[in-house]
């Protein structure tokens, strides 16, 4: 997959590590989730931590990358902020699509790039790992036909205009599919996130009626939405 294709003209991608590209003007720069990477996937690998905390599971976020992965036949997917592959790593690479996966994090790239060939020997062809800034998008207009953003909106001040720079980047046939952390009267879901929001590491928390209404903004049909516990699931 050329990057160069689905990259804005003023932006280069350089290959700055085995397998993994960067667009962002230095690679080296420590990111916020570098120091805890192999940290944050031990805890949010668990069913205990996701059903006692957010009343879901990893097998809802699973579920929920195949529905979008599975969205379309052909088209490039894009996961935004893509962390280790997680929870997508065999669903892509069972999938016929060219996938591009982007993350600021290099650590999270560098284990997501581990995960991938500890299950199939290589990094195979139809996947692109690349180091790339959720507020600075370098894509292209109208380049992919499925966007995914897995559990980061609950991170971003400012959702709407994510929200609508995903738009900018899908065809016209185009769908994103995105997870979002939201109140939702659940006595400890709702607790731990106002003390995340305290501690600085999330946003104010939104109710799902709120991301509903973020989400719609930008799409002129009705964005299907459902929560299970504390985590929000929405898809145009």
């Amino acid at each position: 997959m050329d990057l160069a294709e689905v990259l804005l003209e003023n932006r280069r991608a350089q290959l700055i590590d085995d397998d993994i590209y960067s667009v962002l003007p230095d690679a080296s720069r420590v990111h916020h989730y570098d120091k805890r990477a192999s940290a944050y996937d031990f805890v949010v690998s668990t069913n205990l931590y996701n059903l006692a905390m957010w009343g879901s599971s990893p097998s809802d976020y699973v579920a929920f990358a195949r529905q979008a992965l599975t969205s379309a036949d052909e088209g490039i997917f894009l996961d935004a902020g893509c962390g280790s592959l997680l929870f997508t790593a065999p669903l892509y690479l069972n999938s016929n699509r060219q996938i591009i996966a982007f993350d600021q994090s290099l650590a999270m790239l560098r284990r997501a790039r581990q995960r991938l060939v500890k299950l199939a020997g290589a990094l195979p062809e139809h996947i692109r790992l690349m180091q790339s800034d959720l507020t600075d998008l370098p894509f292209r207009s109208n380049r992919f036909r499925t966007v995914l953003c897995l559990n980061v909106l609950h991170q971003f001040a400012d959702a709407a205009t994510l929200i609508s720079h995903f738009k900018r980047l899908l065809t016209s046939d185009g769908r994103l599919h995105l997870t979002s952390l939201v109140l939702n009267n659940r006595f400890v879901g709702d607790s731990y996130l106002k003390v995340l929001h305290a501690t600085g590491e999330f946003v104010r928390p939104r109710s799902l009626l709120e991301v509903k209404e973020i989400f719609n903004k930008d799409f002129s049909t009705e964005v299907n939405c459902h929560a299970k516990g504390n985590m929000a699931f929405l898809n145009s």
